[in-house]
């Protein structure tokens, strides 16, 4: 296969050998007495995986980017592979203490849904591709459950987690402002929009906005004083810039819906006052920017597409796939290729391509992770002490749903935005198990003492 080809290619050369002695090396070291390293890699496969190359019929080849991004984005899709199987082999290292549901009601949802396109594309489309599709997904949901789903044992593995999710973000951030430095053309090319290493503006943007709710974690848990906040303050605020410059109204959205629900009962008028400003900010400063002849400056793009709010390109998709709903209400549209291709949502594409048969497993993920969802707001005011662990969960699951409307990553078998969707997931979980263990055992600590008490 050409991705194997690829690798093996990529392998042989100086910086894919660091690269895969430098995986090999995490993947022997990490462990349970040493659990940084695990959510690190962990980390750095979130980034492989939303490494990918814009094209359509204009534009074959996007500018290469610089060295050694250029190398590590050509060899992207299988890098994420092979990195995916390291975390496999350190999830099977690792071993359970006391969680007894280490599996998130949704994801059995979503592994329904996935076995529906596995069975279409099978009996329509392309048999090897159904089986690539149908390992990839199956890969990424057992490491997430044999892996970080596992390693939640403690208060420290959940900061970590949330830490992983963040780090992303870090090295998102830190690789595309080496990119900007040298060229920015290479990953503004798209009408001056930011995409990043990633392959559309609009991935660029569910990237950003996945992380924003675990910065806002890593700044209020940090001690007051702590110099190392600042640090996430730093990246918060690069995030915030970057998200702008995608001028990507999905994730324009998204990071409201994230920032609101994580200070739903905190902020009061600052928090209105500075999502004023956030606003007027987004309107304003791109029309200070000159237009550079050479290369669209990237305010002065985003300005433009902000002017055309009115504008959606998204009508046309949502109402097709409605009338093919309507059209064909049980199994969805006749298949055409050799594999499914979801538009611009994912809880409509699932209705128009799958009809009922993957709509209902569809929604019922939709509607278990919503449960989740207040499970965990009524877990925050019952336990003040949590509010910030469920609102950074809340805050991250409830935006990636949200923004599942106008895109379609929910539908995906190897992406940042579905392992993000994961490890919300488990994070959550975590979290509904471990205040429940907390209850019980303090329910039996107090009949035992009033045991005692009686016998005295």
């Amino acid at each position: 296969m050409n991705f194997v080809n690829q690798l093996l290619n990529f392998i042989v050369t100086p910086l894919g050998f660091i690269l895969l002695g430098g995986g090999l090396f995490f993947a022997l070291q990490a462990n349970q007495s040493s659990p940084r390293l695990g959510w690190f890699l962990v980390a750095i496969f979130g980034f492989a995986a939303s490494l990918n190359k814009f094209g359509n019929e204009f534009i074959k080849e996007p500018p290469p980017l610089v060295f050694p991004l250029q190398q590590i984005r050509e060899v992207g899709r299988p890098l994420t592979i092979v990195l995916l199987v390291l975390l496999i082999f350190i999830a099977l290292k690792a071993k359970n203490i006391w969680r007894k549901k280490i599996m998130p009601q949704p994801l059995t949802y979503l592994i329904l849904v996935q076995s529906v396109i596995f069975f279409k594309i099978l009996v329509y489309g392309n048999l090897g591709f159904a089986f690539l599709s149908a390992a990839t997904f199956g890969g990424l949901v057992l490491m997430v459950i044999l892996g970080p789903s596992r390693w939640l044992q403690n208060e420290e593995n959940f900061q970590l987690g949330v830490w992983s999710m963040a780090m992303v973000g870090v090295i998102f951030g830190i690789a595309n402002g080496y990119q900007a430095l040298i060229d920015k053309y290479a990953i503004t090319f798209v009408h001056g929009w930011f995409l990043g290493t990633t392959g559309n503006p609009h991935h660029a943007a569910i990237l950003i906005t996945a992380t924003i709710p675990a910065f806002l974690f890593l700044f209020f848990h940090n001690e007051k004083h702590s110099w190392i906040k600042w640090i996430w303050v730093g990246f918060l605020a690069l995030a915030i810039f970057g998200l702008l410059m995608t001028a990507s109204r999905t994730g324009t959205i998204v990071a409201v819906v994230s920032v609101l629900i994580f200070f739903r009962r905190q902020g009061g008028k600052l928090l209105q006052i500075v999502l004023i400003f956030a606003v007027i900010a987004a309107f304003v400063l791109p029309s200070l920017s000159p237009t550079d002849l050479d290369t669209p400056g990237l305010l002065s793009a985003t300005s433009s597409k902000w002017s055309n709010l009115d504008t959606s390109t998204r009508d046309g998709v949502w109402s097709g796939y409605w009338r093919i709903f309507l059209e064909y209400p049980l199994f969805g549209a006749p298949f055409v290729g050799d594999r499914l291709r979801f538009g611009e949502s994912s809880w409509l594409g699932v209705l128009g391509s799958m009809g009922l048969v993957g709509a209902i497993p569809m929604f019922m993920f939709g509607w278990t992770s919503l449960q989740m969802i207040f499970k965990l707001d009524h877990l925050s005011k019952i336990r003040p002490d949590y509010y910030l662990k469920c609102s950074v969960v809340m805050a991250g699951l409830l935006s990636l749903l949200v923004g599942g409307i106008s895109e379609a990553y929910l539908l995906g078998n190897l992406t940042f935005s579905l392992l993000a969707v994961f490890l919300y997931l488990v994070l959550g979980n975590y979290l509904i198990e471990f205040a429940q263990r907390e209850y019980n055992s303090s329910i039996s600590q107090y009949y035992h003492n009033h045991k005692l008490s009686f016998k005295s």
